[in-house]
């Protein structure tokens, strides 16, 4: 009678619902995970205004015990500081590379401000057990052989999640590139019902060999209406259908919401929601400990050698700073110093002088072609 009282309650704690929130943030990642026994663990953060407080607020979110920032662009960790801020989570994890903008110095700052928060550095190989059998896994980074010389180090260096829940499986990739997906398939990761589609599907990421491993039924691409990165690329898209994976888009069908029971995964989407919901001060968040324990670390600095991120010359050909007066070419160095939230981008030269800029005189660009001078009148 006692084993099987325990076969019953097993069979009610594998019960639950694990819910899988492919939050509408625009041009930007955020996803939130809530396990049955509401453990939330959020994902990346999206740009500033992204408004990804508010949105965790009204699907009754009031705490966070994990956040994961896969790599720090503005796009992911851009309203990060105002997630930390709201909701401290117990662990803040990333991939222990540092960056050069104002938006990630002052996250760190105030993750370093919070001792009841622990910074983690992820390594591929750790595992955090959540709740009703289900785990976080980390595939990606390894913190002792960084990637160097990519097209995007940062990128590359993104921290890659599978999420298993029964015999359900969920692949977080981050902005992965093409050296990743291939250290993943060296690797043999093996196949994963849904993958949240790397890079907003710009065409540098998933790639015919990690589809055919992976084997996706449901991608999910987290990307904004009309942004001038032109994602997700029609070759990602011809891909996917060639793999054929049914294809959820943010921009297309607002917020994606995965639910699985451990058998099967149900999709659900809510579009384009208004703005709502109420910032929770911290001070009134339960388990809130104002004095905690000693400082977390603090991240791992990049390591010499890594490359700068490259700025794409198909989607952005005439670089530009907001605070300057001058355009680049989009492989100049300087052009490349661009902190992302201040970069601007000019489809031609003619736009980026109309606007008041100049070329800079450090790589020279190309300058609007001279109109042509009138004919001169018949006498």
């Amino acid at each position: 009678m006692f084993a099987l009282a325990l076969l019953l309650l097993a069979a009610l704690a594998n019960a639950g619902e694990l819910v899988v929130d492919v939050l509408d943030v625009g041009q930007g990642d955020a996803i939130l995970i809530r396990t049955p026994a509401q453990k939330t663990i959020l994902i990346d953060a999206g740009d500033k205004g992204s408004g990804v407080v508010e949105q965790m607020t009204r699907l009754g979110v009031d705490h966070l015990d994990m956040v994961v920032a896969t790599h720090p662009h503005a796009d992911h960790i851009g309203s990060m500081e105002a997630v930390v801020r709201a909701l401290p989570p117990k662990v803040y994890l990333d991939n222990g590379l540092s960056h050069t903008t104002q938006t990630y110095a002052s996250l760190m700052t105030a993750v370093e401000a919070n001792p009841a928060i622990a910074y983690k550095t992820a390594q591929r190989g750790q595992v955090f057990n959540l709740d009703d059998g289900a785990r976080l896994e980390v595939l990606f980074p390894d913190t002792s052989q960084p990637f160097r010389g990519t097209r995007s180090d940062l990128n590359s260096n993104s921290v890659v999640l599978r999420l298993v829940h029964g015999d359900d499986c969920f692949l977080f990739p981050g902005d992965a590139e093409e050296p990743t997906e291939r250290a993943l398939i060296e690797a043999q990761m093996g196949a994963c019902d849904v993958l949240k589609v790397a890079h907003h599907g710009g065409r540098h990421s998933t790639i015919e060999p990690m589809l055919a491993m992976v084997k996706p039924s449901i991608a999910v691409i987290s990307v904004g209406i009309g942004n001038r990165y032109k994602h997700p690329g029609d070759e990602t898209l011809a891909r996917l259908d060639a793999a054929k994976a049914t294809v959820y888009r943010t921009d297309r069908d607002g917020r994606v919401t995965l639910l699985s029971d451990g058998k099967r995964i149900r999709v659900e989407t809510s579009r384009h929601e208004a703005p709502g919901g109420v910032l929770i001060p911290v001070s009134g968040l339960p388990g809130h400990d104002a004095t905690g324990a000693a400082s977390p670390p603090k991240p791992t600095a990049a390591e010499p050698g890594l490359t700068p991120d490259l700025i794409d010359p198909e989607a952005c050909p005439f670089p530009a700073s907001r605070n300057s007066k001058v355009y680049h070419d989009p492989h100049c160095a300087n052009a490349h110093k661009i902190n992302a939230e201040n970069l601007t981008c000019f489809d031609d030269a003619a736009s980026a002088v109309a606007s008041g800029r100049r070329p800079a005189g450090c790589c020279h660009p190309e300058a609007p072609a001279p109109e042509a001078a009138p004919a001169p009148a018949k006498p």
